[in-house]
């Protein structure tokens, strides 16, 4: 399916997220293993998407690849809003496609590493694209260290001095619900229970590696957390930008549910 015109990717926006009640508890992630980085982008008002969502589902399970659901907001028009939908997400695709050349945007679309595009249901393109390139930092450089410490989160990036001259990549944070189920009332998928997998509350770019390959950023749970207190977590993930800001390649990727 292809969508109507989309606005331009905001990179550095930062929208707080509410508050969510957390115990004291002491979690960590790292990237070391981890060789692959799916971004599914999806909608519920799309009947194609069924299947992708279902791929994805199975990739989030997976301990050496991380699995993100962007659900797009521009097939609300034909008949069903997406609940999980947002026009951000919507705007991270379009700024693929340019980065990439994709000309027009698809759904089910999935960027793999942040430089395959694949159909989003076909998991052996996935897997193929995946085994192709995987993750430099899957060897352990560059390396994304995450710590939840009570009310905190802990980033640590350590990727080595950076060339004269070269672009810093960012850290880039994504949050999460671990699985949502609804009701579709309209639309292509009228009467069915779609049950979605890690689809993306919000992201951010929260910052720049240092000339040294560095960046350190502690966050307060509150402001990344499900509002409604639901299970879910969030995703770092390092990644080269272009001049005009647009992703390009991702170098390491790590999960930290929650």
């Amino acid at each position: 399916m292809s969508p109507p015109t989309l606005f331009v990717l905001l990179l550095a926006a930062v929208l707080p997220l509410g508050l969510a009640h957390a115990d004291e508890s002491s979690d960590e992630a790292s990237s070391q293993n981890v060789r692959g980085i799916v971004e599914l982008f999806t909608s519920q008002g799309c009947s194609e998407c069924v299947k992708a969502d279902a791929v994805l589902a199975e990739l989030a399970a997976r301990p050496d690849v991380v699995a993100l659901a962007y659900h797009v907001d521009y097939w609300d028009y034909i008949g069903w809003e997406d609940p999980l939908g947002s026009r951000r997400n919507a705007e991270r695709q379009k700024s693929y496609s340019k980065a990439l050349r994709l000309g027009g945007l698809t759904t089910p679309q999935a960027i793999v590493n942040g430089k395959a595009v694949v159909a989003g249901f076909d998991a052996a393109a996935i897997e193929a694209a995946t085994a192709k390139a995987p993750l430099a930092g899957a060897d352990g450089s560059p390396r994304i260290e995450m710590r939840l410490r009570g009310e905190t989160l802990h980033l640590r990036v350590e990727a080595g001095a950076l060339p004269e001259g070269a672009r810093p990549p960012a850290l880039i944070l994504a949050t999460y619900a671990k699985t949502t189920r609804t009701e579709v009332a309209r639309g292509e998928n009228e009467g069915r229970q779609l049950l979605n997998t890690h689809a993306v509350r919000d992201w951010r770019a929260v910052g720049l590696l240092g000339a040294d390959g560095r960046l350190a950023v502690d966050m307060p749970l509150g402001l990344i957390a499900d509002p409604d207190t639901q299970p879910g977590g969030c995703v770092a993930l390092l990644q080269a930008m272009d001049r005009d800001d647009r992703p390009g390649p991702i170098l390491a990727a790590a999960a930290l549910p929650f």
